[in-house]
């Protein structure tokens, strides 16, 4: 048993209540600020308005936790929410716990005026609707100069407040209508400003105290991802883990590899640096070893990363982790090029030439979706020895039967961009010739338009009515939606250029089908001449389509969207 008798603790904690009005206060003043050790604002239009119905309604939400250190040299955010801090006062009070709820409520209560909102900020321009009595966003013109919403914005804002006062009592509305809604606006305005929040002030300490305290608040019941727990874990003021992160990717961007997976990111500094990094030990990274070696481990890892991004550029011809089957290649591509220095040619070409082969087989198997821990630590140790590996060693036949040991999944039933087999459906298309658009010619960059959130929403052939044959790939087209959301018609207009139609898969069976508005014919004919395209382009890697394996629903095995 573990004596605690004599030992003082680290930190002491204080509880307290407070109102938002003063806590809100205490922020403008530079009294309170958020720690870089802080996961970013995270929360979805809809937490934001239940916040603000519980709050309303009197509701707890729970206590929050602040930091008064001996140290004041502690790195703070420059924004709360939507708004920049204000100048840090000294001695200031650094929030542990409520990053979100205090960033909602002060982001939503202080922001400027409607004149000045960018897109971005849209969502946290929350109402009150007095008709409803609920919390809603104003998304709308005419919702800013309604006298049925309240802006939650004003409602501590005396002489704005009042115009809305004005705005009501000018309006056209019946007199009894006007009535209940001045008595609905001031009972919000109380009920802001009137709330009382329990705090609890944890004084003294260091920064290790407060990051250690972060970090179990946080790991359960709160998700979190693993990333932003080793951010807080290894935070410290000599290497923040969180730019080191940004620092890597913001390197990849260039080669269209600046959104992969942070956590990826991470397992491969994890991994260059020694660590466990298929499951993390959380206590371990708060060791000023591990620190030291993570920051050691950024150059070599952010080189390795951007080696392997050209290679997917390259060799396998795409720029965008939307199109990334799994991302947990790009972490072993990276592996590879930080264990292999060969620099003769030949070696180079054999070298290539299994990569590809094991790109695509495991694209195709779905290999990374089963993967377990076990099986990505074999992975890694299969291409660590592959990549160290000489000509005619048996590295090279061990690490392709490790990876390539299940059959290839045929052309699947439907389409899902978050599927790793249909990623890999695109990307044979894109690699197996140039795609031109039928309409005007040009040639399509598979990439960007994958990589660009309002276009990669790929355009239908057919409309999706309720047959099935409608949700079939083979009905969706690697073009642009400037034509629509479903392109039959001007396909089978004349200007339509058949032999572009061609680079898409649609032959003249296919191309006959559209004619006839015939579906069922139309799936039928390119399913088989995308299955053919797929065969040919395996084949060159002595890959093949298993014809035993059955047809199936796409499988959700990305891990984005």
């Amino acid at each position: 048993m573990m004596d605690f008798r004599g030992q003082a603790p680290a930190a002491s904690a204080r509880p307290d209540i407070i109102s938002l009005d003063i806590l809100l206060k205490d922020v403008d003043d530079g009294r309170v600020q958020i720690p870089r050790f802080q996961r970013p604002y995270v929360w979805t239009p809809l937490m934001m308005r239940e916040l603000f119905d519980s709050v309303l309604n009197g509701y707890p939400i729970g206590s929050l936790l602040f930091w008064e250190p001996r140290d004041t040299n502690v790195k703070v955010m420059d924004r709360i929410g939507p708004i920049s801090a204000p100048t840090q006062s000294a001695p200031a009070s650094l929030v542990l716990d409520g990053h979100q709820r205090l960033a909602t409520l002060y982001g939503v209560l202080r922001l400027d005026s409607p004149t000045a909102a960018a897109p971005a900020d849209e969502r946290w321009w929350i109402g009150y609707d007095l008709i409803s009595e609920e919390a809603r966003q104003m998304k709308y013109p005419e919702d800013f100069d309604n006298p049925r919403v309240l802006p939650l914005r004003i409602v501590l804002r005396t002489a704005e407040f009042i115009r809305f006062a004005r705005l009501v009592d000018d309006s056209s509305l019946p007199g009894n209508e006007k009535v209940t809604l001045l008595d609905r606006a001031d009972a919000v305005q109380r009920a802001i400003r009137d709330y009382r929040i329990a705090l609890t002030i944890m004084r003294d300490g260091d920064v290790n105290d407060a990051v250690g305290i972060f970090s179990r608040i946080n790991r359960s019941g709160r998700p979190m991802t693993t990333d932003q727990m080793a951010v807080a874990l290894t935070y410290h003021e000599d290497f923040d883990l969180e730019v080191a992160l940004d620092d890597i990717l913001g390197a990849l961007e260039p080669y269209g590899f600046g959104d992969v997976s942070r956590t990826v990111v991470l397992q491969s500094l994890l991994h260059a640096a020694g660590k466990n990094y298929v499951k993390p030990n959380f206590d371990n990274l708060r060791e000023k070893e591990t620190r030291d070696r993570l920051k050691s481990a950024v150059s070599e890892v952010t080189q390795s990363l951007v080696l392997a991004s050209k290679f997917l550029n390259d060799e396998i011809g795409f720029s965008t982790s939307r199109l990334l089957p799994y991302s947990l290649q790009i972490m072993l591509l990276g592996v590879f090029f930080r264990e292999n220095g060969s620099t003769e040619e030949l070696e180079k070409e054999r070298f290539v030439f299994s990569l590809k082969r094991w790109f695509w087989a495991t694209s195709f198997e779905g290999w990374f979706a089963s993967a377990n821990t076990s099986d990505v630590e074999n992975a890694v140790a299969f291409m660590e020895a592959f990549a160290r590996s000489s000509a005619g060693s048996t590295a090279t036949a061990s690490f392709e039967s490790f990876f390539v040991d299940r059959p290839l999944r045929p052309f699947p039933k439907t389409f899902d961009r978050r599927s790793a087999r249909i990623r890999a459906m695109l990307l044979v298309q894109m690699a197996a010739g140039p795609l031109v658009d039928p309409l005007r010619g040009d040639l399509i960059n598979g990439s960007d338009l994958m990589a660009d959130a309002d276009r990669r929403d790929l355009p239908y052939v057919f409309r999706p009515a309720r047959n099935r044959s409608a949700r079939s790939p083979a009905n969706r087209l690697l073009l642009d939606r400037r034509y629509g959301s479903a392109v039959r018609d001007v396909l089978s207009e004349g200007h339509a250029n058949h032999s572009a139609m061609a680079t898409h898969g649609i032959d003249s069976a296919a191309l006959s089908a559209i004619l006839a508005k015939d579906v069922d014919a139309f799936v039928s004919a390119r399913e088989a001449a995308l299955s053919r395209m797929e065969g040919e382009f395996l084949a060159q890697f002595n890959l093949r389509l298993d014809a035993a394996v059955g047809r199936a629903e796409v499988e959700i095995d990305t891990g984005d969207v």
